[in-house]
């Protein structure tokens, strides 16, 4: 837990940001996500301009559909349960699972991933969406390999592709031309 708290403080700071949401249901769950709550407060104090602000998971996933408030919150820190369950709301509001890319970083070795994980259940169907893992892999440019600019056309190339009305079927909209895995991959691969 304070490793979690401090790496959500470290990235609050160096990304300019003023506060830190800690998301927990302590006032059930005492004793595990109480002193959770504690830890985090505890690392808090080494950080005096970054604000700990305390929420339960049930109002923070109402409160991430909320465009009033949704916008308001910055960096989140919680335990792994809950981060599953915020990780996958915050990829649908921005925009569905199959663009949302994750990072498991421990203390020694990094693992980046789609946040859906691999769905193994449409492998070779030529249905799913690379965006995430594409997303995936310039995060681990940036942080396993200090490649920020090669990280950089990455993250365009999938803005670029997207703005041009590209998309799978997961995020299919009115107006946008449908295409497949492979060629959502080709296309991104181009733009790069």
């Amino acid at each position: 837990t304070e490793r979690i708290a401090r790496m959500a403080f470290e990235f609050a700071r160096a990304n300019g940001k003023n506060r830190v949401e800690c998301v927990t249901k302590a006032n059930i769950v005492k004793k595990t996500d109480g002193r959770f709550l504690d830890v985090v407060h505890k690392v808090g104090e080494e950080y005096p301009d970054i604000r700990v602000e305390d929420w339960y998971i049930d109002i923070m996933t109402a409160n991430l559909i909320n465009e009033d408030l949704q916008r308001d919150f910055q960096v989140f820190v919680l335990p792994n349960l809950y981060g599953d369950i915020i990780t996958d709301e915050a990829a649908q509001i921005q925009g569905g699972m199959g663009t949302a890319g994750s990072a498991n970083i421990g203390s020694q070795y990094a693992m980046f991933e789609a946040v859906h994980g691999s769905a193994p259940d449409i492998a070779g169907k030529d249905l799913a969406n690379p965006i995430a893992t594409v997303l995936s892999a310039a995060m681990m440019l940036r942080y396993t390999f200090d490649l920020d600019k090669e990280a950089d056309a990455v993250e365009e190339a999938v803005r670029k592709v997207l703005a041009e009305g590209y998309r799978t079927g997961d995020i299919m909209s009115e107006g946008c031309t449908l295409v497949g895995c492979s060629k959502m991959g080709d296309l991104l691969a181009e733009r790069i």
